[in-house]
């Protein structure tokens, strides 16, 4: 699974915000920091286990919304916060 591009910025700026390092996070997850930097950037995926770890791991919600995708031609899923039917009601 793909991180969206809104869940991105929000996980860019709460490590920011937190002071945290990409280092210490992959540390905890247990995956090279280059994986989770090119994660969190939308570049690479994660399993659902590892979104859900580090979503606690940055005290972030981890209710997000699941939808199809495509990466370089290849359909994928991709995580939404908060749910797009939600975003677009409110308009």
């Amino acid at each position: 699974m793909f991180v969206g591009q809104y869940v991105s910025k929000l996980m860019q700026e709460t490590i920011s915000y937190l002071k945290l390092s990409y280092e210490g996070l992959a540390h905890e997850m247990s995956i090279p920091e280059t994986v989770l930097c090119e994660a969190v950037e939308g570049k690479m995926g994660l399993t659902r286990g590892q979104w859900v770890k580090f979503g606690r791991l940055l005290g972030l919600p981890t209710t997000y919304e699941l939808r199809p995708a495509e990466r370089d031609g290849t359909p994928c899923w991709e995580i939404c916060f908060p749910p797009v039917s939600l975003v677009a009601n409110k308009t």
